[in-house]
């Protein structure tokens, strides 16, 4: 018999299930503990007495030893049901812990558990909190949202926990990665701006990226946050400015794209320098290329003959959709958003 068809058994003995057959093995395998294998059995002792359990039936296959016999019962012991009931919670309790320990990962802090020494930071108010930590970073905390983080950052990481939505500006400090954890996934960065967002039921967290790169991979055991295994492994994604990603636990897939208002990507931290885009005459080539480099977006051009075409027009003070909008419509193209990058071709 495997392991599991033992349990199994055990759990159709529990539920009064199990044929007169099943009754009389599962009473021989109790003759095989003694009294005291069952007294003050503590709940970390549980898994041992599962296994004693397990090697007294092999013991007893192999040495065909007698065991003690019972009476026969119409139903099981009180003292019976206890043992049986105790093996499957160690076995519940094992499998559990196996499982929780492989498929997800808790920053250092939290794993140590020492209360006194971890700021919980809950915002039960109306409008964004603003927390201030300890490097010089700031978390813009949303309503009905939670974070948590050690009051000291260790040595080698900054680690920090967020239940809801935060906005993190964080401080550079390429020594010291910075962590950000949640149910479904954990954000690493060394400097930049981003936002983690996990909705209601918890089934997604969305990333969004306001300057620098992030490292986005799923909350579990074995963690990489090497680029280059995490693009050949496809268990995680590199953001960088405009860009965000929607983590699915469900389905334990990223879906990247680029975010509904892309922005100027700002310079060294500071605010993004107000651009002129008045255009005389002017190359689409060169248009789109100061639009790349002011947004941070990859465009590609399919029909390449659009890139000789000129345009003559002022695109200041508009949304970056607003200006392809008012730019393809002068060249007679048309624009497609395909994940991270904006795709360009004439009209047909």
């Amino acid at each position: 018999m495997s392991r599991e068809a033992f349990h199994l058994l055990l759990e159709r003995y529990l539920q009064n299930r199990c044929t007169d057959e099943e009754k009389e093995i599962i009473e021989k395998w109790y003759g095989m503990l003694d009294k005291h294998d069952m007294e003050d059995t503590a709940p970390t002792q549980i898994s041992a007495l599962e296994q004693k359990l397990w090697d007294r039936i092999h013991e007893s296959a192999i040495t065909e030893t007698p065991v003690r016999k019972l009476k026969p019962q119409n139903k099981p012991s009180r003292t019976l049901i206890t043992a049986v009931a105790a093996v499957i919670a160690g076995f519940v309790i094992i499998t559990a812990y196996i499982f929780f320990r492989v498929d997800s990962k808790k920053p250092e802090f939290i794993v140590a558990a020492i209360a006194n020494n971890i700021n919980s930071i809950s915002n039960n108010s109306a409008i964004p909190m603003i927390v201030s930590l300890e490097d010089g970073s700031t978390v813009t905390l949303q309503p009905k949202s939670l974070l948590k983080y050690p009051k000291h950052f260790s040595k080698t990481v900054r680690e920090v926990t967020l239940e809801g939505e935060g906005f993190f500006e964080i401080s550079k400090n390429p020594s010291k990665p910075f962590l950000v954890y949640n149910s479904n996934v954990i954000t690493r960065v060394v400097g930049t701006s981003f936002i983690v967002k996990t909705n209601s039921t918890a089934s997604e967290t969305e990333v969004t990226v306001k300057t620098g790169k992030v490292i986005v991979s799923p909350n579990s055991g074995s963690l990489s946050f090497k680029i280059d295994d995490l693009l050949k492994s496809g268990k995680g994604v590199v953001l960088t400015p405009n860009q965000k990603t929607v983590y699915s636990a469900s389905e334990n897939t990223f879906a990247t794209t680029l975010v509904d208002k892309p922005l100027p990507i700002a310079k060294n931290n500071k605010q993004p320098i107000k651009e002129s885009y008045s255009f005389n005459d002017s190359r689409v080539a060169d248009v789109l290329n100061q639009l790349q480099k002011s947004y941070g977006i990859e465009f590609v051009v399919e029909d390449k003959e659009l890139y000789s075409y000129t345009f003559t027009g002022d695109l200041s003070e508009q949304n970056l959709y607003s200006q392809l909008d008012f730019l393809c419509e002068s060249i007679q193209a048309t624009y497609q958003v395909k994940e991270t990058k904006i795709v360009i071709k004439e009209k047909r």
